[in-house]
């Protein structure tokens, strides 16, 4: 498309989203700008909408920097370990440079990561795609103990890596997990957990749902500003 590269400063990236109801306009860390547009919107039409948005762009730019937040769009650092704080587990990660696709093999407390030292972002591909899975094999399980725990049963569970909702429900029952969740303080996974569990009897954040969030978790109040903030524990690799 023919918008500029870069706008107010920042790496600008541009994507249509077949989900995408409307423009939205994002400063994501470790990524810069991020325009998400409906399919058929016409990209001509991002600069004129991103010279709109520019008081709040800069605002929301200077306040992330001064909070030491990167927005420079550059690669982040491979990890030397990775912290599941979720369940408690530091792993360390051994690179391996060797040709071909990248190939990991976890054992214990130690990840090895085999692939082109070259090819940076093939490695990191490779340690979210890894960290995805793992996800899945810690959070199915919790979510059913949660689940019989509360008597708020579901349909089905996916686990995705996605740059924004912690977690979503479907009007079947469907609950949606962030793959991110690893990375938090297991309270705050259990808080998440029981969110999308009471969504299953309330499709909304009306009063009722509230009072069912309450009922199991009186203290959701403070949890819910603590997920606000979750970010934090998240490393910059996996953003």
């Amino acid at each position: 498309m023919s918008a500029p590269d870069r706008f107010a400063g920042l790496p600008l990236t541009v994507r249509a989203n077949p989900r995408a109801r409307r423009v939205l306009v994002k400063l994501v860390p470790g990524r810069g700008l991020e325009v998400v547009t409906p399919c058929r919107f016409d990209p001509a039409l991002v600069p004129g909408i991103l010279e709109e948005k520019r008081p709040w762009i800069e605002r929301t730019r200077d306040r992330m920097l001064a909070a030491g937040t990167d927005l420079s769009g550059a690669l982040p650092d491979l990890p030397e370990t990775i912290e599941y704080r979720a369940f408690e587990r530091t792993v360390r990660v051994d690179y391996l440079d060797r040709p071909g696709t990248v190939r990991l093999l976890e054992n214990a407390a130690r990840l090895q990561v085999a692939g082109p030292a070259a090819d940076r972002e093939a490695i990191l591909d490779g340690l979210r795609r890894h960290t995805v899975k793992k996800a899945r094999e810690v959070l199915l399980p919790w979510l059913d103990r949660a689940s019989r725990a509360t008597g708020l049963p579901y349909e089905a569970l996916r686990v995705r890596r996605q740059r924004t909702r912690w977690g979503s429900c479907s009007s079947r029952g469907t609950i949606s997990l962030n793959a991110k969740l690893l990375f938090l303080p297991a309270p705050l996974v259990d808080h998440l957990l029981l969110h999308e569990l009471c969504h299953t009897r309330h499709m909304n954040h009306s009063p009722a749902y509230w009072a069912c969030v309450a009922g199991f978790q009186p203290d959701y109040r403070r949890l819910e500003q603590e997920v606000t903030r979750g970010n934090r524990y998240v490393p910059a690799w996996f953003l």
